[in-house]
């Protein structure tokens, strides 16, 4: 959604960064399968509850948080535990991966500098975050040692020391 308000909108954007996001799946059958597979997840979720969707989310490869602290652990799951199951459905069928549009295509299109980053731990958004910079008039990408899909959690001083490199403080 981020990037493409800045290509739409670049009056609105100073610089665009990017973290483990994703332009959009460019296959359409792929798009619609990914719709279906984010459909019953969203159904799961509702029928389960948030409680216990979390107790398998966070121990998932995607989102898993044994990797860090205890304190750390609890402080995401606060957070992520403010979600209603409703809502957390609602944004899958909404604005889920299957939902969006694919806009690879137009990054050429982006009139402000991007930074995208990644965790070096994840490969598939480390080249998606790689391919966006490369097509981007202004584009560079920084992959965070150590860190997974969630660069937040996993890598905040050095998520922060990327941001301060380009110009966020």
């Amino acid at each position: 959604m981020a990037l493409l308000a800045a290509i739409e909108h670049p009056h609105l954007v100073e610089r665009l960064v990017l973290v483990s996001a994703s332009p959009g799946i460019e296959d359409d059958e792929d798009r619609a399968q990914r719709r279906a597979r984010d459909e019953r997840l969203a159904d799961h979720i509702e029928a389960v509850g948030v409680e216990a969707f979390l107790d398998e989310w966070l121990a998932g490869p995607i989102a898993g948080t044994g990797h860090v602290g205890d304190d750390a652990q609890q402080r995401d799951r606060a957070v992520r535990s403010v979600n209603t199951a409703t809502g957390l459905a609602s944004a899958l069928r909404g604005i889920g991966q299957g939902a969006q549009p694919y806009i690879g295509n137009r990054i050429a299109d982006l009139a402000v500098p991007l930074l995208t980053i990644s965790g070096s731990a994840d490969a598939a958004y480390t080249r998606l975050g790689r391919e966006m910079a490369d097509a981007a008039a202004v584009g560079s990408h920084m992959s965070i040692d150590g860190a997974g899909h969630n660069v937040i959690l996993d890598a905040p001083e050095a998520l922060v020391a990327a941001l301060a490199g380009f110009g966020i403080a």
